[in-house]
């Protein structure tokens, strides 16, 4: 399930992110500490260990990058028999004190660190241990057998969400809301406004943000899509996180007064959010099961951290959510891109930026 692409972004995440971080940060951090003369307590990666780590800024209940996050070790754990030991919800504050200590405990070989902003602090472990541990979204911040980092082509995605959106549309209008500048948003609305275009080259697309680091802000989140549903937008596709609830409860209010909208969502599964199932027609899921036990394997043959762990189509680390509502011309129409999407025939252009997003809109 690994992917061996390199995978080369000109901006990240900032992803609950509080501090960025910076491949000569890192890599300062790790000479820095190899420098001041005090052996770490385990100073090469074990092959023997018995127990993976994950540490997480918040809990499953966002229906998002935590609830996957956290399932993805589960089942990395159980894939490769090792036990799983997790840490969550430990917010930002005294986050390199929280990875040393969740490195140095017994057992334990590997240590997942799932959040951009836990970067740094998990590179000061790293040095402090020995332990590797897999960052988020900087594939310069990879250091052999030290420090992985898992990548998200995550605008293929998209691109097929936007399939289905064009296809269920009835305005012919969609709507994408977003909770803060972060690259994965941008790359997945950028790949959503192409697939849906190339089933409806005039389709309308309309792009409501909540702010530039917004992620939980539920009550945002349901003012940008009533705004949305209020322009005639028939489908929504929502990046936020905790705002995602808001997202839904939009959605919700809407049907229940009579609109007919179709909810997509991003990362998670938000289906036991809604009051009618129905409302959702799916979402861009992102698998972690593939990238965290190939991690794990390639720690135990000492061949760890050699290429960022990208999560895509081919190797089932994006996908789209099945549902009711994805009808036999859906399933279809998606499958047929997604293999053009694999065999390069379909180009999906990769948004980083606001500005880049904005001029594909436009």
């Amino acid at each position: 399930m690994h992917s061996p692409t390199s995978f080369a972004r000109r901006s990240f995440s900032t992803r609950r992110a509080v501090p960025l971080f910076t491949a000569i940060a890192l890599a300062a951090v790790l000479t820095g500490c190899a420098g001041r003369g005090t052996a770490p307590a385990n100073p090469s990666a074990k092959t023997d260990f018995t127990t993976v780590t994950i540490v997480t800024p918040a809990t499953e209940s966002d229906h998002g990058w935590n609830q996957m996050g956290l399932a993805g070790a589960k089942a990395a754990a159980a894939a490769t028999s090792m036990k799983l030991a997790s840490d969550t919800n430990v917010g930002y504050d005294n986050t390199q004190t929280i990875l040393t200590q969740a490195a140095q405990k017994s057992g334990v070989g590997f240590v997942i660190a799932h959040a951009s902003g836990f970067g740094q602090a998990a590179a000061s472990a790293n040095a402090k241990t020995g332990v590797p541990f897999l960052i988020t979204d900087v594939p310069t911040a990879q250091v052999k057998n030290k420090i992985g980092v898992i990548t998200f082509s995550a605008q293929q995605g998209g691109y097929l969400a936007g399939i289905a959106a064009a296809k269920t549309t009835k305005t012919n209008k969609l709507g994408i809301a977003i909770s803060a500048d972060d690259v994965n948003w941008f790359t997945m609305s950028g790949g959503f406004i192409a697939g849906a275009k190339s089933v409806n080259p005039s389709i309308k697309v309309n792009v409501a943000y909540i702010g530039a680091a917004s992620y939980d802000d539920s009550a945002g989140g349901k003012k940008v899509v009533q705004q949305l549903i209020a322009a005639g937008d028939d489908v929504i596709f929502g990046m936020g996180d905790g705002a995602t609830v808001g997202y839904v409860a939009a959605v919700d209010e809407a049907n229940q007064a009579g609109n007919k909208v179709k909810y997509i969502a991003d990362i998670g599964d938000v289906s036991d959010l809604v009051t009618n199932p129905d409302e959702v027609l799916t979402s861009v899921l992102w698998i972690f099961d593939g990238a965290y036990t190939q991690a794990i394997k390639d720690i135990k043959a000492g061949s760890f951290a050699r290429a960022p762990y990208d999560l895509n189509l081919k190797n089932g680390g994006i996908k789209l959510q099945k549902t009711a509502d994805m009808t036999a011309d859906i399933t279809a129409a998606t499958t047929k891109a997604q293999a053009g999407i694999e065999d390069g025939s379909i180009a999906v252009p990769d948004t980083t930026t606001k500005k880049q997003l904005t001029a594909l809109l436009n």
